[in-house]
């Protein structure tokens, strides 16, 4: 493929696209992980006590926000690359959140540690010098 200044433009306006659309996700996020937090400290500082089950529904999703914020934070640092290796640790993060909140049964227990001994053995395939990426 012959590379032309029309196709460098074209990438150039991607590029710009993808930076916009991540700093508005990264807002949204910093704007969402804001508002968990005041609802937090809402249902600390009125004297109802509301159920455990909530109460701990909403500080996981309140540190369930960190990765994600980290992980656009670290885009922007290696030069707009997402590292293979923070998706799959929000992925075991995500796992371990589904186990802890949401318990069923146990088959799900055994499915879920299955699904995350996959991600484990994907995350040390992704740190390997072969596929390690260089920036």
């Amino acid at each position: 493929m012959k590379i032309t200044k029309y196709n460098i433009n074209i990438s150039r306006l991607r590029h710009y696209i993808l930076n916009f659309s991540s700093l508005i996700l990264a807002i949204l996020l910093v704007f969402f992980l804001a508002s968990k937090t005041y609802l937090l400290t809402l249902l600390f500082s009125i004297n109802l006590a509301p159920p455990s089950y909530y109460l701990l529904e909403n500080i996981f999703t309140c540190i369930f926000y960190f990765p994600f914020i980290t992980l656009m934070i670290k885009y922007f640092q290696s030069k707009n690359y997402f590292p293979l290796r923070y998706f799959i640790y929000i992925g075991i993060t995500t796992i371990i959140y589904l186990i802890i909140i949401f318990y069923k049964s146990a088959t799900d227990i055994i499915i879920y540690n299955e699904a995350i001994l996959l991600l484990v053995l994907a995350l040390y395939f992704t740190n390997t010098e072969k596929i390690k990426y260089k920036p």
